[in-house]
């Protein structure tokens, strides 16, 4: 007698629920294949175990697939979405009857127990016989065909992501190009100003220079005058008087002259400099198209690869379900049942395509493992 057979019926029951989910259903698909609900069949109801393990891992925001049992608000949400037409007041009850441990918890086997409305005490004590190194073999296979879709999933989203920033890379790179373009236009209409600017200054300040030589000359004389003796003293005064005049007019138009003109050199300037930004612009968002354009090739040649590696492997570890069956007839069906619609659940995720080719090599795959026993 095994440590478990020695248990009584209700540490059988607590050792059950303290599975995680999925064990809990291949448990009570193998307690009740041929006997109750007669899951061996009914294709629905084997179903419907499966849509109950799901919908617990969903709702179980804090363990997920690890999780065994959930608390009374999510056990609620668990009954209203496989049950519906219960009244509030009906669930109240129901959750009262369904925690057969009395734990204030509900496993997915309690779930089950009153959902298809059987005995515990037979849920515990049914045999779960079976060669679990066949079907260990079988779950390996399943275990690397879902590890190589995930892997094909993976490259897939990162192909995807790859091709979006590849092409708003080349439109940004096309903008960049265009900003350039106009900004070195710009530069180029400024650099004409800046000459005409330059030639204009250079003319003006070639008259000015000889306005203030001229305006020096003047000074000079009437410095002279102002202090020469041998003049009369009205004369003297009359060129002093000029001389204080002449040294209070403002020179601003040599200093405006020269203002226009640095104000020029500092458009310009800012022109070419703004010309010369764009273009670096331009280079990094060119370089970086042609970077992300051979990411999203690569990304794409590793998403098609991973493909087919996960395309192979569905009809591989399909193959050794199949001679696990044929091996184990009548025993641990539950277990092969849930291993076999993984595989499927797998090839959901397979494009449409790789789906049908899948599906193909996966009955090749079975018949060639079945015929043999044949």
């Amino acid at each position: 007698m095994s440590a478990f057979d020695a248990k009584s019926d209700m540490e059988k029951l607590s050792h059950i629920n303290a599975l995680p989910y999925k064990e809990q259903a291949i448990w009570f698909l193998n307690a009740f294949w041929s006997q109750g609900p007669k899951f061996g069949e009914d294709a629905a109801a084997r179903e419907d175990v499966w849509t109950f393990h799901k919908t617990s891992v969903k709702l179980d925001k804090a363990n997920g697939e690890a999780g065994n049992e959930l608390n009374e608000f999510d056990a609620h949400r668990l009954i209203e979405k496989c049950d519906s037409a219960l009244t509030v007041q009906k669930m109240r009850e129901v959750l009262k009857e369904i925690d057969v441990d009395f734990n204030k918890m509900v496993s997915l086997s309690e779930f089950m127990i009153y959902k298809f409305g059987i005995d515990w005490t037979l849920l515990v004590n049914a045999p779960q016989g079976c060669d679990m190194g066949a079907i260990n073999e079988a779950q390996a296979g399943l275990d690397n065909a879902n590890k190589m879709m995930q892997v094909a999933i993976a490259a897939a989203e990162k192909a995807k992501d790859d091709h979006v920033a590849s092409k708003l890379a080349e439109e940004r790179s096309k903008e960049e190009e265009v900003n350039s373009a106009k900004a070195a236009e710009e530069s180029k209409k400024m650099e004409i100003v800046l000459a005409e600017a330059k030639e204009q200054a250079e003319g003006a300040l070639k008259e000015l220079q000889e306005q203030e030589a001229a305006f020096k000359k003047k000074l000079d004389d009437l410095e002279a005058t102002s202090t020469d003796d041998s003049l009369g003293i009205v004369k003297r005064n009359k060129a002093k008087a000029e001389l204080a005049m002449a040294k209070a007019e403002d020179p601003m138009p040599l200093r405006m002259a020269k203002i226009h003109q640095e104000a020029a050199v500092r458009k310009v300037t800012k022109a070419t400099v703004k010309a010369g930004a764009a273009t670096a612009a331009a280079e990094t968002a060119a370089k970086h198209a042609v970077e992300a354009r051979i990411n999203s090739e690569k990304a794409a040649v590793e998403a098609s690869a991973a493909a087919k590696a996960a395309e192979a492997a569905i009809p591989d570890a399909e193959a050794i379900l199949e001679e696990v069956k044929q091996k184990n007839s009548g025993s641990g069906e539950g277990n092969l049942w849930y291993i076999d619609r993984e595989l499927e659940e797998a090839k959901r995720y397979l494009p449409k395509s790789k789906f049908a080719a899948a599906q193909a090599a996966a009955a090749a795959a079975k018949q060639q493992a079945a015929s043999p026993m044949k």
